[in-house]
């Protein structure tokens, strides 16, 4: 049908909207159209219509049962409205119709991300590779997924040709194959992260120019008593960043701010959601909401400085932000690094983190606070129940070292070290985060290649966070990663009362680590150099004294110095609000602003 074709068309040259309409007036004239209702739900998402985007799919497998493609564009909308189980069960039956359907293993494994099952997503971007080797976007989730299983052995072929695609794309001004997030834990080239991240902004920004929404802020250039902040991410559960920030929300001044929070994650029903709904003046569940219906209901609330709070992790949307539903628009905490992005003026964070020869490799305006960035929750509990050593696993005898970062963090060169340290300390062991099966194995198998027991690695299943906290401090000493520092696991290791020992890196992620133990006064567990680091920590394990010592300081420290002093944070960032309010009001462009003590 040549309305139908002409539709077509038009959506594949960038335009949805001419689309709807010829491809609605095609399925006025053919009501049967199975294929021209799987279009029209492809042009509505481009619109941000996803209620009406699910109907079109619906209605195409009403029509045709059989429809792989409208499977698997139904999907796409289940995932993004956050009904991942329905949407594995329509990647599933598209593969069923359609086995070599790449594009429904490619979404099934991003999926499987989300819901925590990094074993299958594994197996679902392999499979993708096999149908349509070199497939950019499968290429680069396939190497994050082999991080998340410590599978070395394959990482080196499987990153080398993702760096070859990421290069060709680069060079071709295209969406790189590489996420944004997954860069900055495997590189630590600030230029290339950044470079990376643009190519993620423009195509956010490609992608949400076809919704038919523009806002305006002339009446929000005044001088007004209380600003209206609004917190913007999908971890306002039993998430770390909800962990970290759990304590800001009540403490912000009222009588010069009022506090709003959109979520558009799950309700899990957790403290942590209830605290912070209890905190805010306003929470808004966005879940079921369009980007442009949640960029319009934050519009309407006439929020001043919007913070987002994910950057390029695990379920964000930036393309709200990308909207612009706000006069000032600012990034914070949930993405250690640049987005790359013009949509946003700020990123909050501090001069250890981003040093001011880091300027030119971020597309935002530098927001110092004096201290460390990254909030902390001084009430944070800590479980009474007794927990031993036994309990875990662990030798009642022996240094325990710890490391209760996610597997991903950990890689080939650092596991060098720590096997050294392991070897240099008898009767030493390293507890680690039970994360998956795959990984447990496998750091298992790269220990004795090492020359060490594997009984020496001990892993620790999941607990409630009060619990975890307490058999924390049955550990010695905290080891952090390399190129993606600790950061709610190190602040945690920190709460505990353990001593963490870091390597100060080259970019955000990799320097966190320093800017906590520079917060809480500990700035001699910081090391510049690999052999700095196994040095010190080595003879940290041999004289207990000195561990003694340094774990009475943190104990002193904890509550005087600035890390865990949320009101003083809450002041410092309260701080920064109104610098940026003030900038704007002034009609004045962006620009670097330091918040002193």
């Amino acid at each position: 049908m040549v309305l139908h074709h002409l539709g077509v068309i038009a959506f594949q040259e960038g335009d949805p909207r001419q689309a709807t309409t010829l491809i609605g007036q095609a399925i006025a004239l053919r009501p049967d159209y199975a294929d021209a209702y799987s279009n029209l739900g492809s042009a509505l998402v481009q619109r941000g219509r996803l209620e009406d985007a699910a109907a079109a799919f619906r209605r195409a497998l009403e029509l045709k049962p059989d429809h792989a493609d409208a499977h698997n564009n139904l999907g796409n909308v289940l995932k993004e409205q956050g009904k991942l189980q329905d949407a594995v069960i329509a990647y599933r039956r598209a593969l069923a119709l359609t086995p070599d359907h790449v594009d429904a293993y490619v979404n099934l494994g991003i999926t499987l991300i989300a819901l925590g099952r990094r074993v299958e997503a594994l197996e679902a971007y392999r499979r993708a590779l096999a149908i349509r080797p070199g497939l950019g976007i499968a290429q680069g989730m396939f190497v994050h997924m082999l991080q998340h299983a410590c599978d070395w052995g394959e990482f080196e072929t499987a990153a080398a040709k993702l760096d070859t695609l990421v290069d060709g794309d680069l060079d071709k001004g295209v969406i790189c194959a590489e996420r944004p997030f997954v860069s900055i834990t495997r590189c630590d080239d600030a230029a290339r992260n950044l470079a990376i991240a643009e190519s993620w902004s423009t195509d956010v920004v490609r992608r949400v120019s076809s919704h038919e929404i523009e806002f305006a802020f002339d009446n929000q250039r005044l001088r007004k008593k209380r600003i209206r902040i609004g917190y913007l991410t999908a971890d306002f559960h039993a998430h770390a960043t909800a962990h970290l920030m759990a304590g800001l929300f009540g403490l912000h001044d009222r009588d010069r701010f009022t506090i709003h929070a959109y979520s558009y994650g799950p309700d899990d029903k957790s403290a942590y959601r209830a605290r912070i709904a209890a905190d805010s003046d306003a929470f808004a569940d966005i879940r079921d909401l369009s980007t442009t219906q949640s960029a319009r209901r934050i519009y309407q609330d006439e929020i001043d400085i919007l913070v987002d709070l994910k950057g390029y992790s695990q379920e964000s949307r930036l393309d709200i932000c990308a909207l612009r539903p706000a006069p000032v628009q600012a990034t914070y905490l949930g993405f250690p690094g640049t987005t790359g992005a013009d949509f946003f003026d700020y990123v909050i964070t501090d001069r250890i983190v981003t040093p001011e020869d880091q300027v030119p490799f971020y597309s935002e305006n530098f927001v110092y606070l004096p201290h460390c960035y990254q909030v902390n929750d001084h009430t944070q509990a800590i479980s009474n129940a007794p927990v031993t050593r036994a309990d875990c696993g662990l030798p009642e005898d022996g240094f325990v070292f710890c490391s209760f970062n996610q597997s991903y963090k950990i890689e080939p060169l650092m596991w060098d070290v720590w096997m050294r340290i392991l070897r240099g300390v008898p009767g030493s062991v390293l507890w680690l985060l039970r994360t998956n099966k795959l990984a447990e194995a496998n750091l298992k198998r790269e220990a004795v290649k090492r020359d060490v027991d594997p009984g020496r690695i001990v892993f620790a299943d999941f607990l409630q966070k009060s619990e975890h906290l307490a058999r924390f401090r049955l550990a010695d000493l905290f080891l952090d990663t390399r190129i993606y520092n600790g950061h709610t696991t190190a602040s945690d290791a920190l709460w505990s009362g353990v001593p963490v020992v870091t390597l100060q890196g080259q970019h955000f992620a990799s320097r966190v680590g320093a800017s906590l133990l520079n917060a809480i006064g500990l700035p001699e567990l910081i090391c510049h150099g690999l052999d700095d680091y196994e040095t010190l920590t080595v003879r940290l394990a041999r004289e207990p004294g000195e561990v003694e010592a340094i774990r009475a300081k943190l104990a002193r420290n904890r509550l005087s110095e600035p890390l865990f002093d949320t009101p003083r944070f809450t002041r410092d960032l309260e701080s920064a609000f109104a610098a940026m309010w003030d900038i704007h009001i002034a009609g004045e462009p962006p620009r670097m602003i330091d918040i002193h003590a």
